[in-house]
């Protein structure tokens, strides 16, 4: 593996470790590049630090605890491929319209990241939404 690749990796792991499991929005400028693209599940594409700052807000504000483990992360030249586990208490706030239910909630997805400089350039996700979407409705 390349140190370009090492460095990718590094970023991907905090990108989830420190955006997402921290909720630390500050460090979106070290990560992401400011017109970072994302496209989502839903087909939602969003661009720049503000719109992805909301998107990570909204999420982390339906779970008291929210954890992200890496299942499996593959590097090449400048794209990075992440598998991920997600889980959490879903009791703080509302999420994919359903009502806190208190239920601890996992499910699985896939981001395939392209890396410019050492920072997210773009996102793409795919996540099991039908799986999770049974859990919260029990």
């Amino acid at each position: 593996m390349t140190p370009g690749e090492q460095a990718n990796l590094a970023t991907i792991r905090a990108f989830y470790a420190e955006l997402w499991e921290q909720g630390d929005l500050s460090r979106l400028p070290a990560l992401m590049h400011d017109d970072v693209a994302f496209q989502g599940t839903f087909g939602q594409v969003m661009r720049g630090h503000d719109a992805f700052a909301a998107y990570v807000r909204s999420v982390r504000m339906a779970f008291s605890a929210y954890h992200c483990a890496l299942q499996d992360v593959l590097a090449q030249d400048d794209r990075v491929a992440a598998r991920v586990r997600f889980s959490g208490r879903h009791d703080a706030g509302p999420f994919l319209d359903a009502p806190p239910s208190g239920r601890e909630l996992a499910w699985e997805g896939v981001g395939f990241f392209t890396l410019e400089g050492g920072r997210i350039r773009h996102l793409w996700v795919m996540g099991d939404m039908l799986g999770l979407l049974g859990q919260l409705k029990g």
